[in-house]
């Protein structure tokens, strides 16, 4: 009862008013604190409310959860640096085929995308005019990006054409080929391991379908393990087991995507 009453609370106090009292918009970074505030109050409570292995047990599912949110959310940043790269290259090359200088194709290359492909490529265009090392901004740039293996082969071509005199268009098409081809072999693989997450995923909750059928027939598994007896214990064992199967399939499929 404790803690559905402080959930249906956390629910009046954090629901939308009608836009009738809305005066004015508040913006999104504003709220984001209050909110963060609310949540850290109400898991306080509710750690309070629900027995120590009950607590462990949500601590644990909560953290792996999280834990795969930030992954699938860097493969999403990869994905999308790795496109906006393949349009800059494009663009780059489109302008240097042209006879546009180095420093004026990576300008237009930086306008043409956003995010961190362009703040390193306008990186780029300002060391070329400054006459610095290119090839040691371009390694610099890798190591904050989620694509370091590419702006590394970029930073090689860089050097080659300084170093051998060859053509740099030739080279940044050559680039271009490469970043296109190991991406799209990196998506196959990645398309590949979609049958393999969702396996680990099945796996992982079926005990959850167990302890539903069990509630189904009367051995009400469910009042055992949210005790605080030998019961919770089990839960936390249970919850423990199929976290680190998941985290564990996940860097499997990982380490085989990259």
């Amino acid at each position: 009862m404790t803690a559905a009453a402080l959930a249906l609370a956390l629910a009046v106090f954090v629901a939308p008013r009608p836009p009738r009292h809305r005066l004015v918009p508040v913006p999104r970074t504003r709220r984001r604190l209050p909110r963060l505030a609310v949540a850290v109050v109400f898991a306080a409570a509710i750690a309070m409310a629900l027995p120590v292995a009950v607590t462990l047990a949500a601590g644990i599912l909560g953290a792996t959860l999280m834990l795969r949110r930030r992954q699938s959310d860097a493969r999403r940043a990869h994905a999308k640096e790795a496109a906006a790269l393949q349009s800059a290259l494009d663009v780059l090359i489109g302008e240097l085929r042209v006879g546009a200088h180095p420093v004026a194709a990576f300008d237009v290359a930086a306008r043409e995308v956003e995010g961190r492909v362009a703040e390193s490529l306008r990186g780029v265009a300002a060391r070329a005019r400054l006459g610095a090392d290119v090839a040691a901004g371009l390694r610099s740039f890798a190591a904050s990006s989620n694509l370091p293996a590419h702006w590394q082969r970029l930073a090689l071509y860089w050097g080659l054409a300084q170093t051998h005199g060859l053509p740099i268009a030739t080279l940044m098409r050559a680039a271009h080929r490469d970043v296109v081809e190991r991406e799209r072999f990196s998506a196959r693989v990645d398309a590949g391991m979609a049958g393999a997450r969702t396996t680990a995923a099945v796996l992982a909750g079926l005990p959850v379908l167990g302890i539903g059928l069990g509630q189904l027939i009367g051995a009400d598994p469910v009042s055992l393990l949210l005790s605080g007896g030998a019961g919770g214990w089990l839960l936390v064992a249970g919850v423990t087991l199929a976290c680190c199967g998941l985290v564990w399939s996940d860097r499997i499929t990982g380490r085989a995507v990259a």
